[in-house]
């Protein structure tokens, strides 16, 4: 009988999820975008190895007109910060429950709206989000798109 009781306290609890302050919300911001940094730093120099070892060159060759390896060094230019940006956010908050090394670093994780853990889904809509024009601002006195998009909430950790 007394095991029953714990349990219906356990039930009628009401779930309270810290949200994070704006201000580690902020950092966690500003410290991914540092690594995000560093990472397009480190793969612009791995791509230009692999550019060099495979002899491709960016400049027009007069014998034919016909650029050779300018159009993929382009595009590569103009797509890899985004995928980069994407992967970094999707993967780190879908692998590590909700976090990124900013948000390690600040102690706060995003969970869903239930307190669990999020899913790859939402971890991929929170980040893909962040390309919306203006998302950023979108914080500024209320909750972030990415997180209304995406049924998540950044939170306290709990130690």
């Amino acid at each position: 009988m007394e095991e029953s009781i714990h349990l219906l306290l356990d039930v009628e609890q009401e779930i309270y999820l810290e949200p994070a302050s704006k201000g580690a919300r902020l950092l966690n911001y500003i410290i991914d975008i540092l690594v995000f940094y560093a990472l397009t730093f480190v793969f612009g120099i791995i791509w230009g190895i692999y550019m060099m070892a495979n002899n491709s060159t960016i400049i027009q060759e007069p014998a034919n007109g016909e650029l050779r390896g300018g159009a993929t060094f382009q595009l590569t230019l103009l797509l890899a910060p985004f995928l980069l940006l994407l992967a970094y956010y999707t993967l780190m908050e879908a692998f590590t429950k909700g976090r990124t090394i900013g948000k390690f670093i600040t102690g706060t994780q995003a969970v869903s709206m239930d307190g669990s853990n999020i899913t790859f889904r939402q971890a991929f809509i929170r980040s893909i989000s962040r390309f919306v024009p203006f998302e950023a601002f979108s914080a500024i006195g209320y909750t972030p798109w990415h997180d209304r998009w995406a049924d998540t909430v950044v939170i306290k950790k709990k130690k």
